[in-house]
């Protein structure tokens, strides 16, 4: 049949079809899709979205494959709950009709549903505005993290990502401070349910005094757990200070808004939540430092101060005294003696009245208060010169105290290890210990020496 025309719906010969007018076959067209297609939902996007004259509706609903024309007229969009705009995902209902002037056909809407990301957003947006004028997200009611905390409660899932990133950090900056680990989903259905008992059982527990809730990044319907009204309550309720480090950095939950202290990625949750240890050490040793400086300060002012008390003594202390009152005492003798002399007898009873006079003011009377004085201030004088001293040699043990506490001999006693390369460098990474090459691995008492013959490398 080369050659030969063909009706391309049947197969049969095109001759003895009927000759149709242009109108005719666009209005033929136009009952078919109208009759097939009367009642359809079609779910895409929205795109080249126009709202004439604030009337009709025309835009144009897409796929990753194909579009199709939609115009939805003013006595049905009036009833819309939203506002349409490029890029959101909706279903659309309506019907299937021609336009019968260009010969093209369109779906005329009667009725549209957001959906997917779209309805979550505006669901999100509700939520967030709804805590937000309870005062849930008042900085007021947020706990400080603590600078050292003794237990740290981690919530998230076992497998993931997030988990990982958050105690290699924890494992870096401060490895003595323990981390437990409290299982949940966090994704899909339940799995608000399964945070908020998770964080119950870090209450019951009773072991940590600070929670980080992390999770690797995602889509908003990724991330939806962290959007649940009721997680958000629970976090709200939460006892302990809580740091959120869900998602990336761009990303932001209904968790973040909650929590005491909000993180831009896991990794960044650990490091708010322990100090570099590192860090502390050295300003431990420059505070050990300043002390002993003090002290030597103190004392050299103190010795100076002891010696100027001395000095004083020696100047105006008892003998000095002593020999001052001998040397009147002589005098006055002398003058009485020569008054005397030129004075007629005394009588027996003025004669007793000065003797006990002279008997008073005499050197070994004068020289006995001295030295009950002298007896009474000496235990005085060394115990005020031991004060300065005992303070200073207290306040030198409790800095001893707290630098052997945070000295790496102490963690070696605890059971770990210092394992070196073949360098000589402290080997944080299994990656960077070859097979075959010699390591030593210090531990608290002796060194041991092997040799690596596998490796343990974690994938990330």
């Amino acid at each position: 049949m080369h050659g030969e025309a063909v009706n391309l719906g049947t197969g049969e010969p095109a001759e003895g079809a009927p000759l149709l007018q242009v109108g005719q076959l666009v209005q033929q067209i136009a009952t078919r899709l109208r009759d097939e297609f009367a009642a359809v939902r079609v779910e895409g996007e929205i795109a080249d979205f126009s709202h004439y004259r604030g009337r009709h509706m025309y835009f144009k609903l897409k796929d990753e494959e194909s579009l199709i024309q939609c115009a939805m007229f003013s006595t049905a969009n009036r009833r819309l709950a939203f506002t349409p705009a490029d890029g959101q995902r909706v279903i659309a209902r309506g019907q299937v009709q021609a336009y019968t002037p260009r010969s093209s056909y369109q779906l005329i809407v009667s009725d549209m549903q957001e959906t997917g990301v779209g309805k979550l957003l505006k669901e999100f947006e509700a939520l967030k505005r709804k805590l937000k004028d309870e005062g849930l997200f008042d900085e007021e009611r947020k706990r400080p993290i603590p600078r050292l905390p003794g237990c740290i409660g981690l919530v998230s899932s076992r497998e993931s990502a997030a988990a990982r990133d958050v105690v290699t950090v924890l494992r870096k900056r401060f490895p003595a401070l323990p981390v437990v680990l409290y299982h949940t989903q966090v994704q899909g259905a339940g799995a608000a349910e399964q945070v908020i008992a998770a964080l119950q059982a870090v209450i019951k527990h009773g072991a940590c005094d600070l929670v980080i809730l992390a999770r690797g990044g995602g889509d908003l319907e990724d991330l939806a757990t962290f959007n649940d009204e009721r997680l958000a309550r629970a976090i709200a309720d939460f006892p302990l200070p809580l740091i959120s480090g869900v998602g990336h950095e761009t990303d932001h939950t209904i968790a973040d808004f909650v929590s005491d202290r909000r993180a831009a990625t896991p990794s960044q949750a650990a490091e708010i939540a322990t100090p570099d240890a590192s860090d502390w050490l050295r300003r431990a040793n420059r505070a050990a430092s300043s002390i002993r400086q003090a002290i030597a300060s103190r004392l050299s002012a103190d010795q100076r101060s002891l010696a100027q008390l001395r000095g004083r003594l020696d100047r105006a202390g008892p003998p000095v005294r002593l020999m001052q009152c001998g040397q009147r005492l002589d005098e006055l003798h002398e003058r009485l003696r020569s008054a005397a002399s030129r004075l007629p007898q005394p009588d027996a009873q003025l004669l007793a009245a000065l003797s006990g006079r002279l008997t008073a003011n005499s050197p070994q009377a004068i020289a006995g208060k001295a030295r009950g004085r002298l007896e009474w201030l000496a235990p005085r004088l060394a115990a005020a010169a031991r004060r300065p001293l005992d303070g200073a040699s207290q306040r030198i043990k409790i800095a001893s105290s707290t630098l052997r506490g945070l000295s790496p001999q102490n963690t070696l006693d605890r059971g770990y290890a210092i394992v070196t390369g073949p360098d000589g460098k402290i080997l944080v990474d299994a990656a960077r210990a070859e097979k075959g090459s010699d390591i030593q691995a210090r531990l608290a008492r002796g060194t041991l020496l092997a040799r690596v013959q596998d490796r343990k490398i974690p994938s990330h």
